[in-house]
């Protein structure tokens, strides 16, 4: 996504959130002009919340703690290195080394909340598994901890390791897109009830797991984001939400939902106020692509 639209969807949602969340599907860090993006939610008074493997933290360090003040949480997906394709390209010991290097600075001169995520639980025994058992046990020696985090650590649960940083732990997600999901109309989402996502082309989805746009709601470049969200298809997905129903086949594949089954009561639905807006950015825009590129690459990104 250019800085210009970029602009004018800050411009579209500006009243309508306090935080922005630059993900969908992708690694915002590769985005030649993110230092831009993020002075531009500076001048809307957003606070922006960044998605990233960590890859990139140690050269776009820089960057993050130029506009630290706009920025309130860097979530870094730990579980990127257990992934087999990941693993052939890059070296654990040094991949944490810089994480743990990026975390020293941030949390000594910013004040950047630090969220760790090792999303890869699954019910075999694997290598994702040894692997964890290596992460745990660096992140005991580089924060010190009197205790063992596994035996400490609850599935969907975070455990404080630091005043700024976090820990959580939590079962493999399968992005609803895929061949291997399967269908079930049982569940609750928190999507059109505290956030949506705007995908490259402007389309609204009601999640960050939409990033094929198959639930389109509306084009954000031709109304008002209150018209989508409350027009008839968002209004129907959010009453049988409320029933503990997925409408939509896409949330029927989703299991995320799955993990608010023990969250209790919903919360209001719009039209208050969201907490969180997520935007994308196409791996096209991301690498430099020029507008034709974008338009035939569609929505997706890597």
């Amino acid at each position: 996504m250019n800085p210009v639209d970029f602009a004018f969807i800050l411009g579209q949602i500006k009243g309508q959130t306090d935080f922005l969340a630059l993900h969908v599907l992708g690694e915002p860090l590769l985005h030649p002009q993110l230092a831009l993006l993020l002075e531009k939610c500076q001048q809307e008074t957003l606070r922006v919340n960044i998605t990233t493997n960590g890859t990139l933290l140690k050269s776009r360090m820089p960057v993050l703690f130029a506009s630290s003040q706009v920025i309130r949480q860097i979530n870094i997906s730990l579980h990127c290195i257990t992934d087999s394709k990941v693993k052939q390209c890059l070296n654990p010991a040094s991949y944490l080394t810089e994480v743990f290097d990026f975390i020293s600075k941030a949390i000594s001169s910013t004040s950047i909340l630090i969220n760790l995520r090792l999303w890869n639980i699954t019910d075999e025994k694997d290598s994702a598994q040894q692997h964890n058992e290596y992460i745990l046990k660096e992140l005991e020696n580089f924060f010190c901890l009197p205790y063992r985090l596994k035996n400490e650590l609850t599935p969907g649960q975070g455990i404080r390791l630091h005043p700024k940083v976090f820990l959580s732990q939590n079962r493999r997600f399968v992005w609803p897109h895929t061949a291997e999901t399967g269908s079930n109309d049982r569940g609750f989402c928190r999507g059109l009830r505290d956030h949506v996502a705007i995908l490259v082309d402007g389309t609204v989805v009601p999640c960050c797991f939409d990033a094929e746009g198959d639930i389109d709601l509306g084009n954000i470049y031709l109304q008002p984001l209150a018209e989508i969200v409350t027009n008839a298809r968002a209004s129907a997905m959010r009453q049988e939400f409320s029933r503990r129903r997925a409408l939509e086949g896409l949330c029927r594949r989703c299991t995320y939902k799955q993990m608010f089954e023990a969250a209790g009561r919903p919360q209001p639905i719009w039209p208050p106020q969201f907490n969180q807006l997520a935007g994308q950015y196409s791996s096209e825009s991301i690498l430099g692509g020029d507008d034709q590129t974008i338009a035939k690459g569609g929505r997706n990104s890597t």
